[in-house]
């Protein structure tokens, strides 16, 4: 079983042109609701593979939006346990603008209020499984953590700043939005070699098209090329998607080479639609990725 512990919200997405300049103006040429956050995204994924996972999330709120939400759970076949509510905060909405690189802007509204309603005390931790966590709910994503690795659970974070939060032999990922350097390889791997001295930990550091650092005590630090994306239209929910694919393969016990191999082609096929949960790659189609490009496969190994 995956404990996928985090943010769950609504990603208003909306397609653009372009971005407009500070005092401007641009038309929006499509817009829908769909399902994210970055737990939800996860589980998503996880879900659609057949994967048996439990999604602890924020509290939905009150009101039209939060049944919004429930309804776009619904439709996934999640349901978003939450341990406590404390307190009921606004519905999370996250406006997220694409443009047509794929890029996207995200503006969000609700998130500082997550923490306090969410009591982490309450949450099944189940010794031996995989507990999967980001740090939106601060407070309450850290003292989650701390519980199931006393529980005895094995951790994948992502995004965590803090060393004395990562045990040592746990997983953890982050992209160049947060650390390291972007569109700098070689500061990357240097970052990484110094991240996983400090915690002990397998640690990867995606960089978008240029690839991702990985490595671990185990593992030397190096960096790794990324699979080639079909055109990208949105890479919302991307990193997301890799770290899926690497809770789906460690749960299954692969090497760690072949994670990396499903995990990278996994979130490049995600980028090909609109919207964190819209169109999840099939198992078949990953595979079918990795096996079309031979030449990065076997530098992932």
């Amino acid at each position: 079983m995956i404990l996928v512990f985090g943010t769950v919200c609504i990603d208003r997405v909306r397609r653009i042109p372009f971005l407009p300049e500070s005092g401007g103006y641009v038309e929006i040429e499509e817009q829908f609701d769909v399902l994210g956050g970055e737990a939800a995204n996860t589980a998503n994924a996880l879900n659609s593979w057949g994967v048996e996972s439990e999604l602890w999330g924020n509290s939905l709120g009150d009101g039209i939006e939060a049944d919004t939400l429930r309804a776009l759970l619904n439709a996934k076949g999640l349901a978003n346990r939450v341990a406590a509510t404390l307190i009921t905060p606004p519905t999370p909405i996250c406006d997220v603008l694409v443009t047509p690189n794929g890029e996207r802007t995200m503006i969000g509204r609700g998130f500082a209020a997550m923490d306090p309603g969410v009591d982490p005390e309450g949450i099944r931790y189940v010794p031996g499984s995989w507990f999967v966590a980001e740090p939106n709910m601060r407070r309450a994503a850290h003292t989650a953590a701390w519980h199931a690795f006393e529980a005895g659970m094995k951790l994948y974070l992502m995004d965590y700043s803090d060393p004395e939060s990562l045990p040592r032999g746990s997983y953890w990922q982050s992209s160049t939005d947060w650390f390291g350097t972007r569109n700098n390889t070689q500061k990357n791997v240097t970052w990484v070699q110094d991240w996983v001295a400090k915690t002990g930990s397998f640690a990867i550091l995606s960089d978008g098209p240029n690839g991702f650092v990985a490595g671990s005590p185990e593992y030397p630090v190096r960096a790794y090329p990324p699979y080639p994306a079909p055109a990208v239209v949105d890479t919302t929910g991307a990193g997301d998607v890799f770290r899926a694919g690497m809770v789906y393969g460690l749960s299954q016990g692969w090497p760690i080479h072949r994670c990396l191999q499903f995990a990278s082609a996994a979130g490049c096929l995600k980028c090909r639609a609109l919207g964190a949960t819209t169109d999840v790659p099939t198992i078949d189609e990953i595979e079918r990725h990795i096996q079309q490009h031979a030449s990065v496969t076997r530098q992932l190994s």
